[in-house]
């Protein structure tokens, strides 16, 4: 993960992310056959305990202000 603006546990291995992706990430959606530019912020699941494994996409936001209002609702859900 490149930068992130939350980090929500959804299991003991397994955490959902809004925020920015790495080079190597992009690369490896890539190759799996997803259309990705790299830029900007995502919705993302990633393995805590696996952090080499490639991360599941769910969703690009379009701003940064998006990406920081999903971020801050779904930490409110953790409260």
């Amino acid at each position: 993960m490149d930068e992130y603006f939350a980090a929500i546990p959804v299991s003991n291995s397994t955490v959902l992310c809004v925020g920015g992706v790495t080079q190597r990430e992009t690369e490896q959606a890539q190759e799996s056959g997803i259309e990705i530019d790299g830029r900007g912020y995502y919705l993302f699941l990633a393995r805590v305990s696996e952090p080499r494994r490639p991360i599941h996409l769910l969703a690009k936001f379009f701003s940064a202000c998006e990406a920081g209002l999903i971020a801050r609702l779904l930490a409110a859900q953790l409260t």
